[in-house]
């Protein structure tokens, strides 16, 4: 189908749409999941998906993480960053401070607490990903579903305004 061919000009229309309902099985099937393992890893583990998520990143760049790289890589507003990493540092799973080559912009680091906290959190977060996902779907639907949303992950970032 080409933007031409979009004929949509009834509630009905919108409805019954396949590009509309093919979005929203994905949409609904990442919000399932993510409430179904997020509410297991908050459950078995004491930390968030959304702190599990800065966790990885930040074990990714030992260096830190300043917090507007956070608010972008965690699709996070500037003002949800900043709580989530004000609950992270309370926790002792993160330190925050003023970087030393720019003092307006502030690095946040993991700390040792939460490398282990992260740890624990993936050994238990991929036993679930194994189950309700690697196990839900055959090998070739697997690698293909990866394949297609790496692929919509890396248009959407392309496509997406500068942040400013």
């Amino acid at each position: 189908m080409t933007a031409a061919s979009i004929s949509i000009r009834t509630a009905a229309d919108a409805v019954a749409d396949e590009r509309v309902q093919a979005f929203g099985v994905l949409l609904t099937a990442a919000a399932r999941l993510e409430r179904l393992l997020g509410a297991a890893m908050e459950r078995e583990s004491g930390i968030s998906h959304a702190m599990f998520e800065v966790l990885l990143r930040l074990a990714a760049v030992p260096e830190g993480a300043t917090m507007g790289d956070l608010s972008r890589d965690a699709v996070l507003t500037s003002g949800g960053a900043t709580r989530l990493v004000d609950r992270m540092v309370e926790a002792g799973l993160v330190l925050r401070e003023r970087s030393r080559t720019d003092r307006r912009i502030q690095v946040v680091t993991i700390t040792p607490l939460g490398e282990s906290k992260l740890a624990e959190a993936a050994q238990r977060h991929a036993r679930a990903i194994d189950e309700h996902v690697f196990q839900v779907l055959k090998p070739e639907q697997l690698a293909a579903t990866i394949e297609g949303l790496d692929e919509l992950g890396q248009h959407a970032q392309q496509a997406l305004p500068p942040l400013g």
